[in-house]
């Protein structure tokens, strides 16, 4: 065989690697974020605090199922001008909450009906959508191994046993200005997405409350 010969061959087959190579980042890629993605849909319930530089700014709890059957409602637990305030959407299937615990008071309006009985299969899929994610390293997230996902102009550490979401950060250097969640809890009970007992009850036509 000739020496030209030789480097025509030789030329051929690292092309075809680097062929090889390219179709294969992209579909492991893919494999990846499925996976996750399989993961985090099993979670019938949940909740975190986000926490920003060491303190919590709010706690967060999500509901995907009820008796067994698709349902979708949160709350939110947050410091609203300067006094403790807990928003619960969608409570019944029917209406939201705005609930002051220090106050003993909640405001109800109806909900929005953005998530219904129609539609309440989907919320869990739109909540742990991680769609044009680039697979861009590993990660540990409080002792959990995680993958680091980029978007367009933001990352996420998605915790590799869980699917979930760990930490939210502009730039995978920049951990002073993340947003990390902790304090993870599953299968919560109802009693987390009810106004409790006693609390005075106000009824508002809308969002809207004093």
């Amino acid at each position: 065989m000739t020496k030209s010969a030789v480097f025509i061959l030789i030329l051929t087959l690292f092309s075809s690697g680097c062929a090889t190579f390219k179709a294969a980042v992209p579909d492991r890629n893919a494999r990846i974020v499925e996976d996750l993605e399989s993961r985090a849909r099993t979670i019938r319930s949940y909740a975190m605090d986000h926490t920003i530089q060491g303190k919590v700014a709010k706690r967060m709890y999500f509901q995907f199922e009820r008796d067994g059957k698709p349902f979708f409602r949160f709350r939110s637990d947050l410091i609203r001008g300067g006094k403790r305030y807990v928003y619960i959407y969608n409570a019944d299937g029917r209406h939201d909450y705005h609930y002051f615990p220090d106050e003993r008071i909640a405001y109800r309006c109806p909900t929005d009906g953005l998530w219904n009985a129609g539609n309440y299969d989907k919320a869990r899929k739109a909540q742990f959508n991680y769609h044009g994610a680039v697979v861009d390293g590993e990660t540990v997230i409080g002792g959990r191994a995680c993958y680091l996902l980029k978007f367009q102009n933001h990352w996420i550490a998605v915790w590799k046993k869980k699917g979930i979401p760990l930490a939210a950060m502009n730039r995978p250097d920049n951990a002073e200005d993340a947003v990390y969640y902790q304090n993870i809890e599953f299968d919560l009970p109802d009693d987390d997405f009810t106004v409790p007992a006693g609390v005075t009850i106000i009824d508002q036509k809308d969002g809207f409350f004093k």
